[in-house]
């Protein structure tokens, strides 16, 4: 069994983020969807990368982002809250 090794919520608007982080390759799964899959555009992809980046954990950890509510910006920015608090 693979256990999380960090938990963060993020919020932004009506949009909330439940993220859950282990190790791994890198790869992001946004409600059952790679994260390519589920954003549109690539601003959208690279806020929800930017704090992996900024901290040089890119392809460290998998992470699974359950979100809800707002729009997608909204909820792209709410994934950015959700992993800088769980790293």
């Amino acid at each position: 069994m693979v256990k999380d090794i960090a938990i963060g919520t993020g919020r932004r608007k009506t949009a909330v983020a439940r993220v859950f982080m282990r190790e791994g390759s890198g790869k992001i799964v946004v409600n059952g969807k790679d994260v390519k899959e589920y954003f549109v555009t690539e601003e959208q992809i690279r806020v929800v990368r930017q704090p992996l980046l900024v901290t040089s954990n890119d392809g460290k950890f998998d992470i699974v982002i359950n979100v809800t509510g707002g729009g997608l910006n909204g909820q792209a920015s709410a994934c950015l809250h959700g992993i800088s608090r769980a790293l």
